[in-house]
């Protein structure tokens, strides 16, 4: 299993990390690059995940350029949130970024493993995670007041 300081593509160690502040701050400030193989990711620290020996565990908290953080650019678009916040309550599912190879051409920026289909290869968003808890609290908050 690769870790947190390899390549996601080549599982190399042999590194950079890059100061590259990007335009609306869609990624980190500091992305990582492989002599390898050229790619180019937004490192983590495993320290930072609710088990810092699952490589695919989600964050403690959100990280600092996520799409559920106000004012993020993912949110700038409202018309498209809103379909995201649509479908997300419609059961689906939202993944994190960070150790995910960026791929500015592609559809949401990142190389996701298998384009997004390999589930078990990807960890889930913190923003998202708290986004469904406050969701699923509300919900059940307001059954119990109505059986009340």
């Amino acid at each position: 299993m690769k870790g947190a300081d390899q390549c996601p593509r080549c599982a190399s160690r042999r590194t950079v990390d890059i100061d590259a502040p990007s335009p609306g701050s869609f990624y980190a400030r500091v992305i990582r690059g492989c002599h390898n193989c050229q790619t180019i990711w937004e490192p983590y620290d495993p320290a930072d995940t609710i088990d810092p020996g699952d490589r695919y565990a989600s964050f403690v908290e959100p990280c600092n350029n996520c799409a559920f953080r106000p004012g993020s650019p993912e949110q700038a678009d409202t018309v498209e949130w809103k379909k995201t916040m649509a479908s997300l309550k419609a059961g689906g599912q939202f993944y994190c970024h960070k150790g995910v190879p960026i791929e500015p051409q592609h559809e949401n920026g990142f190389a996701y493993p298998a384009d997004g289909q390999n589930k078990a290869k990807m960890r889930l968003c913190r923003g998202f995670l708290n986004m469904w808890g406050t969701m699923m609290l509300k919900q059940t908050n307001a059954t119990e007041v109505s059986n009340v």
